[in-house]
């Protein structure tokens, strides 16, 4: 089951992520309630307390994915890099509130599409990948 997160719980979980912590050490951080910890792991200020909310939800959230409940036109931008490694300008070009000609394996397209909020639409163009927002 996918749930849906708000874009800082999304955040504090691509952090913890990204500094290599297990999917079972950020559980048992968040059960134990180790907020500073994950500040030590993750070497960020960030209140990473919003995560304890998730617990019940946390394994379901690190093995299948997420999405974002509102997602802004930074916060896409952020996620592309932090999910797939995409980079504006490098990866795919800006026109407007749309990203377009973004290259995407199928399991990035799929993880992509996973956490995208109802406020924007995926669509492939060709060999590329195009999302701008729902209309």
């Amino acid at each position: 089951m996918i749930h849906e997160i708000t874009l800082m719980e999304a955040y504090l979980i691509e952090a913890l992520k990204s500094s290599d912590a297990s999917h079972s050490e950020i559980i048992s951080y968040v059960r134990q309630k180790e907020a500073d910890q994950m500040q030590r792991v993750a070497q960020s200020n960030s209140d990473f307390t919003l995560l304890y909310e998730l617990e019940g939800k946390l394994e379901d959230i690190l093995r299948d994915g997420y999405k974002v409940k509102f997602l802004t036109f930074p916060g896409l931008q952020r996620l592309l890099l932090l999910q797939v490694e995409k980079e504006a300008d490098l990866d795919y070009v800006l026109n407007g509130f749309t990203v377009e000609g973004l290259s995407l394996t199928t399991e990035e397209a799929e993880k992509v599409e996973t956490f995208l909020s109802k406020n924007w639409t995926l669509t492939k163009t060709g060999e590329t990948y195009t999302i701008q927002p729902t209309i």
